[in-house]
């Protein structure tokens, strides 16, 4: 690993700042964040009736059973445009319907006609939407529209569940179903697709992996009903057992690589930044929202056999309050405790899945700019393995 450029001053542990809350805010915003309730309820479903394009009726009513997108675009967004591939893959799903609300056009039926033709838009229907100010606009059915893209997801008992301001993600949309589902059958709800898990240890190594599979099951069923504290000491305390810390270069012949959780379990090691991964995305699948984890790199201030001072190391930080002193899962000192009693560790710039911070707390991006670059890469091996 890169040790980031190390302060002459030693500074606080980042913590939450009123700026921070509003750049995630802005985030949580474009990447689309279910809104369920206690985090800002969504509209009560009306059984919406549209007219489509074609003046054939659609009904809420006509698709009890299916999990139905209603998604607002307009001609001025990019968004909207990036998104239609996605929503043409969900809409050929035997269990889902996407039906569109062109805003904007007022009433020009050539010129929809015209944008669904250029953007391959394969939808259930296609419903001329009118203006925002129209009291007659289609919007009024379904909830406000205060950004392009707007997507409302009712499942298919016709109930408005997810709110989405922002581009769709299909990922993010089955691992919600299939939550949904998994809730109404008695099973356990992860905010992870496990069965990618359990697939790729099964592929890429055997018998071992599938062991390794069912220990990290098993970690995660006794944990998943847990107070928050409980789970970290669960989540941290299993890692630093079931995984052994080598290094990284050595594993995976080559320097500055980050394994995924599938690698780590599957090999059964791997180095401090390896495991601090591991532990984040076991903690996102347990439902611990991403905004109170960052990833944090560390400079060793006492030397020990195996790292001298100065040496870079990456630890997982939980915040449980805004601006609450975190909590820190390391491999080097494997007992769960608050930063400030790791008076072994100086700590530098902080990343998660959401945004950027620096060592002074401050946020440097929302958008994933400034982050290690092996970090996108994990992200995306770790995303194909179930994780989100």
């Amino acid at each position: 690993m890169r040790a980031p450029n190390a302060s002459t001053v030693s500074p606080p542990w980042p913590g939450r700042r009123a700026l921070i809350g509003c750049a995630l805010c802005i985030l949580s915003a474009w990447l689309g964040l279910a809104m369920r309730p206690g985090h800002g309820d969504p509209p009560k479903a009306v059984s919406f009736v549209f007219r489509d394009l074609d003046n054939r009726e659609v009904r809420l009513a006509d698709y009890r059973g299916k999990w139905v997108l209603v998604s607002f675009w307009a001609p001025w967004c990019p968004l909207c445009k990036v998104q239609i591939p996605t929503l043409n893959r969900l809409n050929e799903r035997p269990d889902f319907r996407v039906i569109g609300i062109a805003l904007d056009y007022g009433d020009n039926v050539a010129s929809v006609r015209e944008a669904i033709a250029l953007g391959r838009m394969r939808f259930e229907a296609q419903v001329l939407g009118g203006s925002r100010r129209s009291p007659n606009s289609a919007y009024l059915q379904v909830g406000p529209v205060d950004y392009f893209p707007t997507s409302y997801l009712y499942d298919p008992t016709g109930e408005i569940v997810m709110f989405i301001p922002g581009q769709i993600r299909q990922s993010s949309l089955a691992a919600f179903m299939d939550r949904w589902h998994a809730q109404r059958a008695g099973q356990p709800a992860y905010a992870a697709r496990v069965e990618r898990l359990a697939d790729y240890l099964r592929q890429q190594h055997g018998e071992r992996g599938l062991q390794a599979y069912a220990a990290w099951r098993r970690m995660l069923d006794e944990a998943l009903a847990a107070a928050s504290m409980d789970q970290l000491a669960r989540v941290n305390d299993f890692f630093n057992r079931q995984i052994r810390v080598d290094d990284g270069a050595r594993l995976w012949g080559r320097a500055n690589y980050w394994a995924s959780p599938g690698e780590v379990l599957g090999h059964g090691h791997g180095d401090g930044a390896d495991i601090a991964i591991a532990k984040y995305f076991t903690l996102l699948a347990l439902g611990v929202p991403a905004d109170k984890l960052r990833l944090v790199y560390v400079t060793v201030r006492a030397p020990t056999r195996d790292a001298a001072i100065g040496a870079p190391h990456l630890v997982l930080a939980y915040y449980p309050t805004p601006n609450a002193e975190p909590m820190l899962l390391d491999t080097r000192d494997t007992r769960l405790l608050p930063a400030g009693a790791r008076k072994d560790l100086r700590p530098g710039y902080s990343f998660n899945s959401l945004g950027v911070w620096d060592e002074t707390a401050r946020a440097v991006a929302a958008d994933g700019a400034g982050r290690p670059a092996q970090w996108d890469d994990v992200l995306r091996r770790a995303r194909a393995q179930g994780f989100e």
